[in-house]
């Protein structure tokens, strides 16, 4: 469709008057002019005749535009932490911005009757809100399948001569495009000078909203006529289908159309999905039937919104009891979702009243060391950080990082040697640690070591342990010069020895049993859980048992049938209405508590492995875990007496005193899998930290040592045991 514009009644008095009214009203900033609305409005009259004159004679000339930075609320995944984003604003002057609105109050009529039904951002008679009921409509209709996409800097990337075809293709008028041609290529001021920008347009310009409408026109077409339904907010949007092969190839023509026009997907934002697993669109939650408003939204959202002020932070999770007394509608959710044993969606819980997380600095801190200041750990856990040497200092550097000495806003302390990320502290900022006082590196995701860190630890022996940022064990480093061959030797040779691995078996059963019992002795002494003596009762009788066979599967089984009691005994000892313990579920986990179960056992693990390590022992080489594959059964061996000590008693302190809550978990993924999000997973790493650097009385020692010391006691009693066949001791925890 092609239309010429009626350029009398665009230099008309009245458009340019309706067109000034816009702009004063919008109360924006001055431009590169340093000329303000009020400077304006002086004299306006004979300054909208001036630019009507010169628009009429040829001789208008925009000027560059001004360079803003200000905060906006950025676009989040389910369970995403919350974090403050940067957006650029190139702004025209205040006579530009007259001239844009003149041109867009004629434009709209003329563009308006051309856009698809599913766009709806800048649209005279939409809004987000009508975007939020159509995805609610279609829902109903039976569109379960979601592509919830984001476009990666869509304002930036778009093509300037596409985009000129687009228009011309829509508005048959060369002086139209020639106007539009100045305001895209007058340039942009910064701090560096003057930038002519070859692709992409400004936000900030009056014109900018529904030229990025223009460029999306065609694509809202494609995809409605391959027969898919599209919900589009600007750069926002959704695309719906009945099943998930249909939702499959609604992404691969996405992928397609979006490359005919410079754009691409987000690789991390962008995901298949469905209404039970939920998804986050427009200020909006979308889990099943439910569709739940962020907290702070329902204000009327104009051009570009999400804007705000600078400096000002995103709400984050903040924490407040459910209300006491509930609506019939909350009890009927807290009570539907107890009974279905299912995942649980974060936004439920803020239905029933739960807020979202205050971010802080958080320092990792340790009491460790009058002990031996090599036992700190780094723990590596901010995305993108860079770990290098240089002389006799480790510097961590490209992420943003908690200053040593600085006070932590938790408890007002500070002596942190053990260093954790610090979301809230300036980028690129560096960090120095002495290498000596690094006993070893846990890297969580995305993180890069030099090659002359990675010399440096394979040459001092500090182990680097991987795992996902997930927190999932993925692999370590350590040099193999730094093994101890006799006992490596005698470990190959009790791999043969079935009485060896008989002792060492129902020793370590009866240390994890044990432990396991007293935790719920302690836990129950002053609340007398209905049934709970039942089930301590019956795990007694499994560490009983354990004496009576030299069969190991027959051990396992013992184990196994006590693990599921203790389980359900430690759910019934959760006080926390927003947590619930059933059973123990794992890879993956599928509810808060068994995530941080899990995350805790990993963290463990680690620490003991790094042990097992710093001794010489080969941790492949297993006694209670054996199976042919390379696994390090050693490891998961001499956790098991530490499991309910160090993270079971953490994991409900954590819960029952409510400093995690429901809301700090993601929602489930394609496999139902629950995890801490990025906040609320340094909080636990703090709080890890403590415990395993908390002081205990240890049998053979008269002076109290750390958790984390009294491992490596145990691991040193364990490779005394391969030498001299003296029976293992387990670590029991007192009452």
């Amino acid at each position: 469709m092609q239309t010429m514009l009626d350029w009398q009644m665009f230099l008309s008095a009245e458009n340019f008057r309706r067109a000034w009214n816009k702009v004063r009203a919008n109360h924006g900033c001055a431009g590169v002019d340093g000329e303000t609305i009020e400077a304006f409005e002086r004299n306006v009259d004979q300054n909208l005749a001036t630019l009507r004159r010169q628009l009429q004679t040829g001789t208008y000339q925009p000027m560059p535009l001004q360079s803003l930075r200000v905060a906006k609320k950025p676009r989040l995944q389910p369970g995403e932490p919350p974090k403050t984003e940067w957006r650029g604003l190139a702004v025209p002057t205040v006579r530009d911005r007259i001239v844009q609105q003149a041109l867009l109050n004629l434009l709209h009529p003329i563009l308006e009757p051309q856009f698809e039904t599913s766009s709806f951002a800048y649209r005279p008679g939409r809004s987000y809100k009508s975007a939020v009921r159509q995805v609610e409509q279609w829902r109903q209709q039976g569109y379960d399948w979601v592509l919830d996409a984001d476009v990666v800097k869509y304002f930036d990337n778009i093509q300037h001569s596409r985009l000129f075809a687009e228009l011309q293709e829509r508005v048959h008028d060369p002086a139209v495009g020639k106007l539009v041609e100045q305001w895209i290529g007058s340039g942009v001021t910064t701090a560096s000078g003057l930038i002519l920008p070859s692709k992409g347009i400004p936000q900030g310009s009056v014109v900018s909203p529904i030229l990025a409408n223009v460029y999306f026109d065609d694509f809202d077409e494609a995809v409605e006529d391959a027969g898919f339904k599209l919900v589009r907010y600007a750069d926002d949007f959704v695309i719906l289908a009945k099943s998930k092969s249909r939702i499959e190839k609604a992404q691969v023509l996405v992928d397609r159309l979006l490359e005919t026009m410079g754009l691409e997907l987000h690789p991390d934002k962008t995901r298949v999905t469905n209404f039970r697993q939920g998804f986050h669109f427009l200020g909006h939650t979308f889990v099943r039937s439910l569709v739940i408003q962020d907290q702070g939204k329902g204000k009327k959202r104009k051009g570009n919104e999400g804007v705000g002020v600078q400096g000002k932070e995103s709400p984050i999770l903040t924490y407040s009891d459910p209300p006491l007394q509930m609506t019939q509608i909350q009890q009927a959710l807290q009570e539907a979702i107890q009974a279905s044993k299912q995942p649980i969606p974060p936004p439920l819980y803020v239905v029933m009243g739960y807020k979202v997380r205050d971010e802080k600095p958080i320092q990792i801190e340790s009491k460790e060391w009058s002990w031996h200041t090599g036992m700190s750990t780094l723990y590596l856990v901010k995305q993108g950080t860079m770990l290098r040497k240089d002389h006799g200092r480790f510097v961590i550097e490209g992420g943003r990082l908690a200053a040593d000495g600085e006070k932590n806003e938790a408890d007002g302390r500070t002596n942190p040697k053990s260093k954790i990320l610090n979301p809230k502290s300036k980028p690129e900022q560096i960090l120095e640690i002495p290498i000596q006082e690094v006993g070893r590196i846990l890297v969580l995701g995305r993180v890069q070591l030099s090659t002359s860190a990675i010399e440096v630890c394979l040459e001092r022996q500090i182990p680097v342990i991987f795992m996902s940022q997930m927190g999932d064990y993925k692999g370590h480093l350590w040099s193999s010069e730094f093994c101890d061959l006799p006992t490596e030797a005698t470990q190959f040779g009790r791999r043969t020895d079935r009485h060896f691995q008989q002792i060492m078996a129902r020793q370590l059963l009866h240390g994890k049993l044990t432990n396991s019992r007293h935790l719920l002795l302690r836990l129950n002494r002053k609340r007398k859980v209905n049934g709970l003596a039942a089930k301590i009762h019956r795990i007694d009788q499994h560490i009983a048992a354990l004496a009576q066979t030299n069969d190991l599967n027959v051990m396992r089984g013992h184990e196994g049938s006590a693990a599921r009691l203790y389980f359900t005994a430690l759910g019934q000892l959760i006080t926390n209405p927003g947590f619930s313990l059933t059973e123990r579920t794992r890879r993956p986990p599928k509810d808060p508590v068994n995530s941080l179960l899990s995350f805790g056992y990993t963290l463990l693990f680690n620490n003991v492995l790094s042990l097992i390590l710093a001794e010489g022992l080969n941790p492949y080489l297993g006694n209670l875990h054996r199976s042919d594959r390379k696994e390090m059964h050693l490891a998961f061996d001499l956790m098991e007496e530490w499991r309910s000590p160090i993270v079971d008693s953490l994991v409900m302190t954590l819960v029952n005193k409510k400093i995690l809550r429901p809301t700090d978990f993601t929602f489930p993924n394609a496999e139902g899998g629950i995890y801490l999000n990025d906040v609320a997973r340094k909080v636990f790493l703090k709080y890890f930290e403590e415990r395993i650097s908390e002081e205990i009385a240890y049998p053979t020692l008269q002076q109290p040592v750390s958790y984390r010391r009294a491992i490596q006691l145990q691991i040193q009693q364990y490779k005394r045991c391969l030498q001299d066949s003296n029976p293992y001791q387990p670590f029991i925890r007192a009452t």
